[in-house]
């Protein structure tokens, strides 16, 4: 691990995820969204990893990040409380995570677009990725459901209930973003979203 796991709870506090614990103190260091991005996918706790997909569906807009991440595997460490010699090789289980919570953040980001866009607002698409260099279905096939069956099927845990949760817990996070009802889906997007267990895509 890159960073304790103090400084990448507070990071992802500042970036409006605030379902683990610690809570901040208010002298951790910042973190770029580089040095977040790979100590998270390094972290060897599991709520940590998965968090890097809460990032990406919170926050779309860092996914060429992470993308351009596991193509260079490489990251610059200026905001790092330790020094190193500039760029630092991301090592290869670390540059599989980045790609693995990529991939999972883009399927979940499809199936669950309803519930997501109730509770975050509207955003944009994170762009497929490192679909065809996996042999991985496109994330528009049965609204992302076979991409993410696919990623975690050779998981010896259970990942699907473990994703389900990081949309659960960003959605009823004390401080999620509250969603003015203008921009909210219609009547009829929400009961139907009601009979399919709030699978955004599947009305979408």
């Amino acid at each position: 691990m890159l960073f304790p796991r103090d400084f990448l709870v507070a990071a992802l506090h500042w970036r409006d995820i605030c379902y683990l614990a610690p809570t901040p103190q208010g002298h951790e260091p910042h973190l770029t969204d580089e040095e977040l991005i790979v100590g998270l996918a390094g972290s060897r706790d599991g709520r940590l990893r998965f968090a890097l997909a809460a990032l990406l569906l919170r926050h779309p807009d860092i996914a060429p990040t992470a993308e351009n991440l596991a193509k260079a595997r490489t990251i610059n460490l200026d905001g790092s409380t330790e020094r190193h010699e500039l760029p630092v090789e991301i090592p290869d289980a670390v540059w599989d995570e980045i790609r693995r919570q990529y991939l999972a953040a883009m399927y979940l980001q499809r199936l669950w677009r309803t519930r997501l866009r109730m509770c975050l607002g509207e955003s944009p698409l994170i762009p497929e990725r490192f679909t065809k260099a996996l042999n991985l279905p496109s994330p528009d096939e049965l609204n992302g459901e076979r991409g993410l069956r696919t990623l975690i099927d050779d998981s010896i845990f259970n990942d699907w209930s473990s994703y389900e949760q990081v949309v659960e817990m960003l959605c009823e996070q004390p401080c999620r973003h509250e969603v003015p009802s203008s921009e909210l889906p219609v009547p009829s997007d929400l009961s139907t979203s009601a009979r399919n267990s709030e699978r955004g895509t599947r009305n979408a």
